[in-house]
């Protein structure tokens, strides 16, 4: 019985540590690599969503997906055209 109950324990705080580390990760990212950490979050938070609610996830990454190739379809036209000056001419 007593070794069941040092199981547990050391189960638990293994997912405690486990818990703690990725928290760890994930501020570390934010401080780092902010824009791909918020992606990976985002990321995660729609699978998640998609899970929970298949329809109404599948309509947020339709939504998603238009908004961007719209974005995409219009950002053409503004991208500014660096010149290369390193050259003589």
């Amino acid at each position: 019985m007593g070794r069941l109950v040092l199981a547990f324990l050391v189960f638990v705080a293994a997912l405690a540590v486990i818990k703690a580390v990725i928290v760890a990760l994930i501020l570390a990212g934010l401080i780092f690599r902010t824009k791909a950490t918020l992606g990976l979050l985002f990321i995660g938070a729609m699978l998640t969503l998609i899970a929970a609610q298949p329809l109404l996830g599948l309509g947020a990454v339709v939504a998603i997906v238009i908004v961007a190739i719209v974005k995409s379809s219009k950002g053409d036209s503004a991208t500014p055209v660096i010149e290369d000056r390193s050259q003589p001419q």
